[in-house]
């Protein structure tokens, strides 16, 4: 194993972490509009989307023209389990209107969740859409939940870096700073084990 494209992966995945993930829970508290994120979930359209990434062939009693059959279903069982509860009172068809949004709060959401919500229920710009669907769906997918050796070449680094820092800064360019603290910090064997 070499130490140095360990060091990568730890520095690639330190700013998923510790800038993305943040930066992606502020976003969806300043996009969803007013009112608790439970309210926002409660939504019909928030609920509605959210329902057919979990659900497939449901057609909903409320709003069945805009019910979509997803051959993919990007929202885990966990996920929506942490968002939504079943009335187990109501009886009838598989549909959105059976669930409740639990009390969940924003620091509860992991990266992944906070990026499908945002891209999926909020009226983002085509660049903060464009970057987070990179930043949070992408690349934290490629190079750290996907990638069993925990380590990154320094041939891909160098690319993967500047469009990271890209990325980044077109959401928040405040974050420089915190940018290259994170790159030139020294490399720590037990926060890198923790990033997956």
């Amino acid at each position: 194993m070499d130490i140095e494209d360990r060091r990568r992966y730890y520095i690639v995945g330190s700013v998923i972490l510790e800038i993305d993930q943040p930066l992606s829970r502020t976003k969806l508290k300043t996009s969803r509009g007013l009112g608790s994120f439970q309210d926002f979930l409660n939504t019909q359209p928030v609920k509605h989307i959210l329902f057919h990434l979990r659900h497939r062939n449901a057609t909903c009693c409320t709003d069945k023209s805009n019910c979509v059959n997803n051959s993919k279903l990007p929202l885990i069982y966990c996920q929506w389990n942490l968002l939504y509860t079943e009335n187990r009172g109501q009886h009838g068809q598989n549909c959105q209107c059976k669930f409740t949004a639990n009390p969940v709060q924003l620091n509860e959401l992991d990266i992944t969740l906070a990026g499908l919500i945002l891209l999926n229920c909020c009226n983002l710009g085509s660049t903060e859409e464009n970057a987070i669907r990179i930043l949070l769906l992408r690349y934290k997918n490629d190079y750290i939940s996907h990638n069993m050796e925990g380590e990154i070449t320094e041939t891909e680094y160098k690319s993967l870096w500047t469009d990271l820092t890209s990325f980044v800064l077109q959401l928040d360019p405040n974050k420089q700073d915190d940018l290259i603290r994170i790159e030139n910090r020294p490399f720590d064997e037990g926060l890198c084990s923790n990033i997956v």
